[in-house]
This record gives C-alpha cells, structure tokens and sequence, in this order.
C-alpha cells in the first residue's frame, strides 16, 4: 500500500487515536464541500439574473418606448421576446402577458397572480404536478409602467442539482479513503516515540555509559532526549550508590554477623557451663542490637530523604540539648583527653524534634571525638544570624580531605582513615537527613590534619528568650 500501513497500525488503539483525525478531516472535507456548493450555486444564479437583464434589456432597445410596448398587443411571435420566458407589462389596473415558446405550457394564470415585484432565480411557477424554473427580474419606468420579465432557469438548475449529487458521492466515498489517511497521520505522529524506543533499546544493549543524542532531532525531541538523558544519569547515579551502599553493608555487617557466629558456636560447646552460656548470649544479644541499630538508621535517613519522616515538633531551648549531650559524651572525651567547650550565649529556642536533633548533636561531637587528635579539643558554640540559629562543632582533628568532604553525607561511606575507627558510616547522612527534615542545612569547612568545622543552621522558632 502507498501508505505503507502495516497490521498494527489497524489495531483498535491506533484505530481510537486515529478517529478524532478522521472526524476534523472528513468535517473539514463536508465544510468545504458545502463552501464550494454554496459558491458555485451563488456563481450560477448570478449569470441567471445577468443573463435575464441582458435579455430585458435587448428587448427593451428594440421596442424603445414603454407605452409602444403597452400597445402591442398584436405580437405574439416568440422571437420578439428575445429568449425571455414571458414579460408582464403592468400600468396602473392593466396589464398584459408576452409569452414566448420558451415558456412551454407556462400557467397563464399563475403568471397573472404572480406579485408584480416578484424577484428572484429558480422560482417555481406552476402546478405541483408540472413546474416551471424562471429566473425572474422587475424594471420600474417614471412613466409608472412597469415591467416584470423571466427567464427559464431549468439547464442551470438541473446542472447545480448534478453538482449536489457528485459532491455527496464524492463526501461518502472520502470515508474509505480519509479512514486509511487518519491511520497513516497517527503513524508519522507516532514515528518520534518508535525511534525514540528504537534508541533506547540500542542504548540497553549496547554501552551502559551512552546516552541520547541531544541535538539534530528537532527542538521537541531534542528537549525530551535531554530530560530521558538526566533520568539514565540519576539513575545510573543511584545504581552506582545502592551498588556502593550494598559492598558497605557487607563489609560492616561482616564483622558482627561473623563475631554472632563465632560467639554462638562458642557457646554451643559448653553445654553444661551456664555461665559460660550466659556470656555468650550476651554477646549474641550486643552484637544484634549493634545490627538492629544500623538498620534503624539506614530505615530513617531512608525516611528523610523520601519526605516521610515523622517528627515531633515542640519549641525547645537548644542551649539545653547541648548541655545534656556534652554531659553525656564528657567520660568518652576525658579517655582520650580531649576537652569540649560549650560557648554558652544567652538561650536560644528553635522549633524542633527534641529526639531526633539531640541525635544530630551527638554525631557531630562523637565524630569529633573519635576523630580528634590526643589531647586536642572541640569546640561547641550556638548564635543567633539573622532568623537563623547557627550550631557549629569545631575540632583540631585529623581533618577530611577536599575530595572526600562532598560524600561524607553519603550512607555508609567512611573514608580511609575513619575505617580504623569503629563505625557504621551513616551518622553524618542521619545528620543530613534530619537537619533537611527541619529546613535546615549543615555543612562543613576542613583542612586535612588540621581540624574541621560542621555547622548546622535550624529556622528559629522563638524570639530571643531572656535568661
């Protein structure tokens, strides 16, 4: 088929698509075919009326006076009409009928009653059984004759009447051949997304690191196959890092998972020392809990970044948190004499989740204590800036390089030197996590071998509060 339609584009989803084509199309093609009816009918009765006024007006140059043709009344041959049907001639009560072979078996009666200023083309004059098509004309004299004069209109008439019945054929025909065209429209119109799906399935069965190109489609394919574009980058992006986060587990659930064998295995030894059964059940219980508590973590960054993390929020004094966890990490930080300053300031409130922000507290001061230098010190210090509260933790630890300070935030990374310290590699991405919960942002500022900065800003809450 010229159309080159295959058996798929009749199926009933292309044949759904393809009928509201079909409908404008064939609308549009009944549209113009009654434009062009219309037309050829308003062209054909024009050359009625000018042929009916040409008519009148060479009967009138030959009998020059109209009171000459009142007083005719002896004409009757046919071709002093001149091809006119009939001419009445009206003058006050009197009038008189010329009628010429033209005419046939014209209704002399009909002629008579018919109203002097009658006008129009293809009148009906006649019986109902035998009707006549007269084209008829009215010409006013100051003399107050006038004249009303018709032409036979029936050559025309029946010839516009053909026109009618070819254009109807033609109407109804033109389904069979718009039905197949609609089909062929929806084809091109669908022809991008095939080739858009041919270069995709190229894409997965060839290299994993192509893309679409971006340019030479057009601007409406160029724009789509930049977006799929950023779509297979995010994607490829978060493949690598749940490939990423999946060799982190695994490597840190190693080693309890390992340590929970061994310790059961002990334990299955001494199957008549209850201590010793103890012990190792205690153990076993540790060591799932430090499993358990991973998950937990992993389950609420997990939260966080999907939006759906639950927090309670309720007006809190920060200072407060602050002391309470300071307090808490004071034995770690004495082991490994290290000295942590609180700059107190006057109260600061923040509108937050009490338990979850306090956790945020005690990542940032546990890892600068784990990674800080013997005898060094941390610094906790809380401001107010603008309608921002800033907490910043500052340590004169071993530092985080450049190239390892943009995935910190990541789960389960932990960089080469942190890996000699205990750790699941998810305390800072919990941090992130709940600090963007609470519209806030955390950052950090590091040299390495010199120490780091990490500064979390919280929306405030509460105005100043006076202590």
């Amino acid at each position: 088929m010229f159309l080159k339609l295959s058996r798929e584009d009749f199926s009933w989803s292309r044949s759904r698509k393809a009928l509201s084509v079909f409908l404008l199309l064939w609308v549009g093609g009944i549209f113009l075919a009654l434009l062009y009816l219309f037309s050829v009918r308003a062209h054909l009765q024009t050359i009625e009326r000018d042929q009916t006024e040409k008519l009148l007006d060479t009967y009138l140059v030959a009998n020059r006076s109209a009171s000459r043709l009142f007083g005719m009344s002896s004409m009757s041959h046919s071709t002093l009409l001149h091809g006119l049907a009939f001419i009445r001639i009206i003058q006050g009560s009197d009038q008189m009928v010329l009628v010429g072979d033209q005419a046939g078996a014209v209704n002399f009666q009909g002629l008579f009653d018919l109203p002097p200023q009658k006008t129009g083309v293809w009148l009906p004059l006649g019986t109902a059984k035998k009707k006549h098509l007269l084209t008829i004309i009215v010409r006013q004299f100051d003399s107050g004759v006038l004249i009303q004069a018709g032409k036979d209109s029936r050559e025309s008439y029946n010839l516009f009447n053909q026109l009618v019945r070819y254009t109807v054929f033609i109407v109804l025909c033109s389904i069979i051949m718009l039905w197949p065209i609609s089909l062929y429209f929806i084809k091109l119109s669908l022809n991008p997304l095939v080739a858009t799906r041919e270069k995709i399935a190229d894409l997965i069965q060839g290299s994993k690191t192509g893309l679409l190109p971006e340019k030479g489609s057009g601007p409406e394919l160029d724009s789509l196959y930049g977006q799929i574009n950023r779509l297979i980058r995010q994607n490829r992006h978060l493949v690598s890092e749940m490939q990423q986060s999946l060799d982190n587990v695994a490597h840190d659930l190693r080693t309890p998972m390992t340590r929970l064998r061994s310790v059961a295995e002990y334990g299955l030894q001494a199957e008549d020392d209850t201590s010793r059964l103890r012990d190792a059940l205690s153990d076993c219980l540790e060591e799932s809990e430090r499993v358990l508590a991973m998950l937990r973590i992993m389950m609420s960054v997990a939260e966080a970044e999907s939006g759906t993390m639950r927090l309670e929020l309720q007006d809190c004094d920060l200072t407060s948190t602050l002391t309470q966890v300071v307090t808490l990490y004071e034995y770690v930080a004495e082991e490994k004499k290290i000295t942590v300053h609180l700059e107190e300031e006057k109260p600061l409130s923040a509108r937050v989740d009490i338990t979850r922000i306090s956790q945020v507290w005690a990542n940032l001061l546990d890892n600068g204590i784990k990674y800080g230098r013997e005898g060094g010190w941390v610094k906790i210090a809380l401001r107010l800036v603008g309608r921002e509260v800033v907490v910043s933790f500052t340590d004169n630890g071993m530092g985080i390089s450049e190239a390892e300070q943009g995935r910190i935030w990541e789960r389960l990374y932990r960089g080469d030197r942190s890996r000699s310290q205990k750790g699941l590699g998810l305390g800072l991405s919990y941090v992130h996590a709940v600090v963007a919960a609470h519209h806030g942002t955390v950052s950090v500022a590091s040299r390495l071998h010199e120490g780091s900065r990490f500064e979390v800003r919280l929306p405030r809450g509460l105005e100043l509060l006076q202590g």
